[in-house]
């Protein structure tokens, strides 16, 4: 059962984070925003005492920002990854109808969503890539496969076709490859063990 008084201590020190950090995030553009809000969801991790404050925080600073920014419609990819990560969900709405429309020229994504309805997600987990293990969030995901944003600077960039583990809440570890990686370290994903469709 939520916490009436708890989520009102999230959103008001949420709305703290927004004003505190808006000069640092409204020039520039959504490429930018997404790096700066990348770096500020790393300290965040850090100062919080536990990880479902983290999670109660994060995606309601992110809506504010968004909401200081004017809502604007969605015009970048950029943007739509901000989007994604909103407690709003019109603001997770449009973001996957953003992301269906625009990136459909990554063939084997779009055919895992012809293939797979994708649910957008906005959930902390962790990847191994090449032998190192780095915090993620799931961006969206379907039966076979998901999208991922890591949040580690460090991180590499696995090249196409390369196999890697990710922790799917609820679901376990699923083994994965590597299906496109974006600059900013966006990775899809499509599952190994894909599930079997019905046929008539």
């Amino acid at each position: 059962m939520r916490d009436p008084m708890q989520d009102a201590n999230y959103s008001q020190l949420a709305e703290e984070l927004a004003e505190f950090w808006f000069s640092a995030l409204e020039p520039g553009n959504w490429e930018q925003r997404y790096n700066v809000l990348g770096k500020i969801h790393e300290q965040l991790r850090s100062d919080l005492a536990t990880h479902a404050e983290y999670e109660g925080i994060s995606p309601l600073f992110v809506e504010k920002v968004i909401e200081r920014l004017g809502a604007p419609a969605l015009e970048a990819e950029a943007q739509a990854r901000i989007y994604a990560l909103s407690a709003n969900e019109m603001h997770r709405e449009a973001s996957r109808t953003w992301s269906l429309r625009h990136l459909s020229d990554e063939p084997t994504h779009a055919s895992d969503r012809r293939r797979f309805p994708r649910k957008m997600v906005n959930l902390l987990t962790d990847i191994w890539v090449q032998g190192f293990s780095f915090p993620c969030r799931l961006v969206d995901i379907s039966l076979g496969g998901a999208r991922v944003a890591v949040q580690e600077p460090e991180a590499l960039a696995p090249a196409l076709g390369t196999e890697v583990r990710v922790i799917v809440p609820d679901k376990g570890i699923r083994n994965a490859i590597v299906v496109f990686v974006s600059e900013s370290l966006e990775m899809g994903l499509r599952f190994l063990d894909q599930p079997q469709l019905q046929t008539a």
